[in-house]
């Protein structure tokens, strides 16, 4: 069996200390940190920033849902890159993640987590 996610990312950090969320994909390809112990088979179906501060990530992850359902596939999982988790509890991002989290998986019926890696 495989499972689908989608990776949110820090729109700020990606490409200043994470180029291209090579440490994400690491960690998907390798099943370490986050994705440690999962039996699946793991496919990235998106990557999309939070939308900059103060984040417009809902509307983003509905827009990659469209594209997603077009070509007859979808997500079974969502995490938020460790750049949003450190962006949230070291560098004063606004994103209140447990309310955006709660948010997500009542809208699309996937779980959430916060954070991919320890890299």
């Amino acid at each position: 069996m495989t499972t689908r996610i989608g990776i949110v990312y820090c729109e700020r950090i990606q490409d200043a200390s994470c180029v291209g969320c090579s440490k994400c994909y690491r960690a998907v390809n390798e099943k370490t940190f986050a994705f440690e112990g999962m039996e699946d088979d793991l496919q990235v179906v998106f990557k999309t920033s939070c939308g900059d501060c103060p984040g417009l990530v809902l509307p983003r992850i509905d827009l990659q849902k469209v594209v997603l359902d077009s070509l007859d596939t979808g997500f079974d999982a969502i995490y938020f890159g460790t750049c949003v988790k450190k962006a949230t509890a070291l560098m004063n991002c606004p994103m209140n993640l447990e309310g955006i989290s709660a948010k997500i998986e009542e809208k699309f019926g996937v779980p959430v987590f916060v954070g991919t890696h320890d890299y």
